[in-house]
């Protein structure tokens, strides 16, 4: 994006409040998105307010929007002195040299006529140090990571429009990539076959030897061990497939297509797919939600399912989508469906053994046995540890075939950014959509004369892991539909870089985080002697370990208060001897939960003012967590349900002219989610709305809404309000109880 002024590329610099903002070290100019302007005013409200009204002195600007390339208007934002020039369209800001610092001391109260020395807010400290820049452009730090090479030769006739042949091997790298001073070389991924192997050996290991400890004690033949394993794997891979058939037949409208009716360009490439590993066409199936998604599953390659949504093939292009459908089919052609089914039937074993146990501890009971109650329990609790842990080798095994589906479809396409590009719009929500401005601000416009030109297993095996992705999130900034915008990638992707708890829920996840993706697709593009979209090549500003271990403490407050309480003053009363706990001690503990609940409750439910923001605005945010979050108000339209046809979803997908985000629908009680989803929802999509709420993560983009305005018709969330009823009752009930305990 170049600058407005000096036209020459800008670049993204992080401030230390944790937004992601553009700077030209030529001139010293900041250009803010649209709603970023919260983060640097005192009072944002009021200015976001005041922006929307008109400028002061507002005149026609001769400086160009960076983004949507349409002259801007130029006046004051706060005051006369303070001069920023706007773009209609995007609601983009930008600021001359030191006219960002002005707006923050003009927003405390001071004048703008005043020295700059009185002036140190911690939010811009960055802006600050670039002074000391050279005054020559430099890059931006999404930098390629490839050394310039020559194109790739054209395909060979008959291939796909804008594929490249895929390597595959060394010998097979194009000539420009060997014939440079230090080629890139491809990353080894680790062997798929052994990890696939080792990993489901250790799990049904684990499962025959629990099995034959239960058995044991249930003095069975030990021969039974084995056969329960081997039928209960058998019998579950061979009905999951049909299982799933009907399951998203029923509950989220998948409906078959004829090959002849998918685009041209991706029935092409699955074809010439399919046709070179000897495979027959895959059954394609469709899910009419705008909510962007594929899977796969099935018993084997020779009968895989690809499910696309209709969200995914409308906001992706050609080419990337080709690149989605290989990886699905890179997850057929390893055998994943099969591998994934089988190490994933392993924890629910598990889980059956310990339940089992316990059944079996209680029928023993009062028995002679030697083996009996015992024996039995620790059979159980070990199931119960095994269970846990087995989750997680799963969850580390499906990471790694990840990996691997991403790998094939660069070979597949010849393109491994087509698929980078595919990953960014359907894991971040890069995907924006063109649209009319509201009635008032057209004629704003007009007056100024400026714009006159399911299952487990399918998770596992999904294009993006649609649990953490509660998800979808945005920022791309365009003027047209689906327009991908590679400047606010940065923005989108340092959280996963930065943040604590992004390391934290990719151990939790079925996918590895979308920027450690994007890294591997890069150095395979590198390799293949092709530009990579981008390359991480950023300096982290500070630590977040502070704000991390702040979130904890303030999230396990009802845990850490009454434990403090109870080293502090009442361990005496538990240790004496044949002495119940005093009502002293059992008010104070209440006090302290109550008080723990309340901190949780405040800090998470952040309120005040909830300023009108886009989503890409929000998306730049580092800190911000699903315990840390950003009180914010949107407006866009409703495209889709949270979870794609799911005809009981109440959760929603919201996109604005910058992109889209996951509208998190809460209630305090489930039934109520369940009715609003089947008879609210329906109603809702298509329609533009405004909603108020909290942006989180964790570790994808979601929005939890306060209020949901549609027309004339307004939905609540009570979660909030029902959270903090119940800490004061907790606070109150543990205060009067104190005072009960001293009364003579």
């Amino acid at each position: 994006m170049d600058c407005p002024v000096c036209k020459v590329p800008m670049h993204e610099i992080l401030s230390a409040q944790g937004a992601v903002i553009d700077f030209c070290d030529r001139c010293k100019g900041t250009w803010l998105d649209g709603g970023e302007l919260v983060y640097f005013a005192y009072q944002p409200t009021e200015a976001l307010r005041k922006l929307s009204e008109k400028l002061l002195n507002e005149e026609r600007s001769d400086r160009d929007c960076p983004r949507c390339r349409v002259p801007m208007v130029r006046g004051g934002l706060l005051e006369p002195d303070l001069v920023v020039d706007h773009c209609l369209r995007c609601e983009g800001l930008w600021f001359d040299h030191r006219e960002l610092n002005l707006l923050n001391k003009h927003s405390k109260g001071l004048s703008v006529k005043q020295e700059m020395k009185s002036l140190t807010p911690p939010e811009l400290e960055i802006l600050e140090e670039q002074e000391a820049l050279p005054s020559e452009p430099s890059k931006s730090r999404w930098d390629y990571l490839a050394p310039e090479t020559q194109p790739l030769p054209e395909p060979a006739a008959g291939a796909l429009p804008g594929s490249r042949p895929a390597p595959g091997r060394p010998e097979g790298l194009p000539l420009s990539a060997r014939a440079a001073g230090a080629p890139i070389q491809l990353l080894a991924l680790p062997s798929l076959a052994l990890r696939s192997f080792g990993v489901l050996f250790l799990l049904y290991g684990l499962v025959f030897l629990l099995f034959v400890a239960l058995i044991e004690f249930m003095n069975a033949p030990i021969s039974l061990a084995f056969f329960m394993v081997v039928v209960f794997a058998f019998v579950q891979f061979l009905i999951s497939p049909w299982i799933m058939d009907l399951t998203l037949r029923w509950f989220q409208g998948l409906h078959w297509v004829d090959p002849g009716s998918l685009p041209e360009p991706l029935r092409a490439f699955m074809v010439r797919v399919a046709e070179k590993h000897q495979i027959p066409f895959p059954r394609v199936g469709i899910i009419e939600d705008g909510n962007p998604n594929a899977f796969t599953y099935g018993h084997t390659p020779k009968n895989a399912r690809v499910v696309f949504t209709r969200g995914l093939m409308q906001m992706l292009s050609p080419e990337e989508l080709n690149a989605v459908a290989g990886h699905e089919l890179g997850h057929a052609l390893h055998w994943d469906m099969l591998v994934m089914t089988a190490a994933m039937l392993v924890p629910t074993i598990f889980y059956l053994l310990y339940r089992l146990g316990i059944s079996a501890t209680r029928g023993s009971r009062g028995s002679s046995s030697s083996k009996g109650g015992g024996g039995l329990a620790a059979v159980a609790i070990v199931a119960l540890i095994c269970y846990y842990v087995s989750q997680y080798i799963v969850l580390f095994l499906s990471r790694v075939r990840e990996y691997y589906a991403d790998r094939f479809a660069g070979e597949a396409t010849g393109d491994p950014n087509a698929l980078a590009r595919g990953l960014v719009k359907i894991a971040y929500g890069l995907a924006g959509r063109e649209e009319k401005k509201e009635q008032d601000r057209e004629s704003r416009t007009s007056k100024s004369e400026v714009l006159a030109g399911g299952d487990n297993a399918i998770k596992a095996l999904g294009i993006f892991n649609p649990a953490s992705a509660r998800a979808l999130a945005a920022v791309a900034i365009g003027t047209g539909a689906m327009k991908f915008s590679e400047e606010n990638m940065l923005g989108a992707m340092q959280w996963d870089l930065w943040n604590p708890w992004a390391a934290w829920y990719e151990f939790n996840s079925t996918h590895p985080l979308p920027a450690k993706r994007l890294q591997a697709l890069g150095n395979q593009a590198a390799a293949y002697g092709q530009a990579p979209l981008v390359r991480f090549n950023l300096k982290q500003p500070e630590s977040y370990w502070d704000e991390f271990l702040v979130d904890i403490l303030a999230y396990l407050a009802p845990l850490i208060l009454p434990v403090l309480y109870l080293l502090a003053s009442g361990v005496r009363d538990l240790v004496a001897a044949g002495r119940p706990p005093s009502l002293s001690l059992l008010a104070g503990l209440i006090l302290a939960l109550g008080l723990g609940f309340l901190i949780r409750v405040l800090f998470s439910y952040r309120g005040g003012e909830f300023p009108a923001m886009k989503v890409a605005s929000l998306i730049k945010k580092v800190k911000v967590s699903a315990v840390r979050p950003v009180p914010a108000s949107l407006k866009g339209r409703i495209i889709g349900r949270g979870v794609p046809g799911l005809i009981w979803s109440e959760d929603m997908v919201l996109q604005d002219e910058t992109g889209f985000i996951f509208l998190d629908y809460r209630q305090p009680f489930a039934l109520v989610e369940l009715l609003f989803g089947l008879f609210r929802t329906p109603g809702i999509i298509g329609k533009e709305v405004r909603v108020k709420g909290w942006y989180r993560r964790s570790p994808m983009p979601y929005f939890e809404m306060l209020t949901l305005h549609v027309g004339n018709r307004t939905h609540h969330s009570y979660v909030y309000w029902v959270k903090l009823a119940l800490a004061l009752f907790t606070l109150t009930a543990g205060f009067f109880l104190l005072l009960y305990s001293f009364a003579p």
